[in-house]
């Protein structure tokens, strides 16, 4: 048995980290490998209704839970439809389809980088001429900041664009509405201008019209958003992330939504690479040149999952979760200085509601950053699995660089590829609460500013 790790041995260690493992469609498995969902509570009957477009699964299989696990949305297990399997085989084709266009942007970068590593240990901490491992390591991030801009497109993030666009289109309109009120109040109606005026003058009527269509504009976007919302769920099932239509809502909601749905982007997109990878190599025989290549192509690869996992950690740790404590401290100044309002003297009602308000806020940052936190943790555990893969394919590189049988190593890891380890999206408690999902909206909007 070979001591080393095959590629894809490799990367079937490396690749369930981020809740994007995908289900196998390989006709020597009896079945597909069943996805695992996570039960919803749609807040309104109409969002029931349209969740109900997406398959239900039949029926929960309980599995025991620790008092921690109890906390959690209980994962259930479901057999995929005909249309789940549809969607897997146009994604896989997909998939391959962009590998081939993403090689020939990627494969410089990655070989660029493969041979940085390979000679980063026998550079000098510092020195004053030539490179050293400062230099060389701000070169390694650069290559791959480029190969994670070129291996985040897909489809699942073209969906993402559009619905960003849309719902920045809505909040422009319903901003134009805003003002067009506040001038309607003092516009003049249409019967008390002469003609002249009437070609000049904005009149009541006017703005009524403007409001109108802006109101049918919004609705139009609104079910183009919701349609797309279901094509999102149906992508990220495609790739193996399992999402209701509550779920996708709240993940596209929060500020690390975009960067979870990178990583899956990304992933699935390092997948489509390493059957180029693969392929390429079988192809070239024993060239040992051609094997150093792919194989420390690959290396990079997982240096990039890496790389994306621990920027995700570090955004949500050191930057999203500090700045909900932030807006909680100052909600909680702001119920205070109501308080004394009260005991000054000050309107009662008007200060109590300010303090329901913001202890609306208040609860809304508890459970956020609990949400971020845990997002944090799972992905922390699997970056932890991610180091020992790493480990692995940094030794097989470097007995790559001695040796011409990686052919014969991938060969054996194409047949022992199997399922990929899962992670769960934790759920973002709260979020069936109307209120509650508002302010997580206004808290992500408040956390993205400068």
């Amino acid at each position: 048995m070979n001591r080393h790790l095959s590629l894809h041995a490799i990367l079937a260690l490396s690749l369930g980290f981020a809740a994007c493992a995908p289900r196998t469609t390989d006709p020597a498995d009896p079945k597909p490998d069943t996805p695992s969902v996570e039960t919803k509570t749609p807040d309104t009957q109409g969002e029931a209704q349209a969740d109900s477009m997406i398959p239900d699964p039949p029926q929960a299989q309980k599995q025991p839970a620790t008092q921690k696990d109890s906390e959690k949305t209980t994962p259930i297990e479901r057999q995929p439809t005909e249309q789940d399997l549809a969607d897997i085989a146009e994604a896989d084709a997909q998939r391959k389809q962009r590998a081939s266009k993403l090689f020939g942007k990627v494969i410089e970068p990655l070989t660029d980088a493969s041979e940085a590593y390979l000679k980063h240990d026998s550079l000098d901490d510092s020195t004053w001429f030539g490179t050293d491992k400062g230099d060389n390591q701000e070169r390694i991030n650069e290559l791959l900041d480029d190969a994670i801009e070129s291996l985040g497109i897909s489809e699942v993030a073209t969906t993402r664009q559009e619905l960003r666009k849309l719902e920045a289109r809505i909040d422009e309109l319903q901003k134009q509405q805003m003002e067009d009120r506040e001038a309607r109040l003092g516009a003049p109606l249409e019967a008390d201008l002469n003609r002249v005026q009437k070609t000049i003058t904005t009149s009541q009527e006017d703005y009524d019209e403007r409001i109108a269509a802006a109101d049918k504009e919004i609705g139009e976007h609104k079910t183009t958003i919701l349609e797309l919302q279901l094509d999102f769920v149906r992508q990220m099932r495609a790739i193996g992330v399992e999402l209701d239509l509550d779920g996708a809502r709240g993940l596209l909601s929060t500020v690390t939504g975009d960067d979870f749905v990178q990583m899956c982007v990304v992933f699935d997109n390092v997948r489509g690479m390493t059957g180029q990878l693969q392929e390429l190599t079988e192809q070239s025989g024993e060239s040992l040149e051609a094997a150093k290549r792919y194989y420390g192509s690959y290396v990079v690869l997982i240096h990039i999952m890496d790389h994306v996992q621990k920027d995700f950690i570090r955004r949500a740790r050191e930057e999203m979760a500090p700045k909900l404590g932030e807006l909680a401290m100052k909600a909680r100044s702001i119920s205070l200085e109501a308080e004394a309002n009260i005991a000054h003297g000050g309107d009662k009602a008007i200060n109590e509601q300010n303090i329901r308000s913001n202890e609306l806020t208040i609860r809304a940052t508890e459970l956020y950053a609990e949400y971020l936190l845990n997002q944090a943790d799972e992905i922390e555990a699997r970056n932890d699995l991610l180091q020992v893969s790493l480990r692995d394919a940094q030794n097989t590189y470097e007995t790559v660089v001695l040796s011409s049988e990686v052919a014969k190593l991938l060969q054996e890891g194409s047949r022992n590829f199997a399922a990929l380890l899962k992670l769960d999206l934790p759920p973002l408690r709260g979020f069936e609460n109307a209120e509650l999902r508002a302010e997580f909206e206004r808290l992500s909007e408040q956390m993205v500013q400068p």
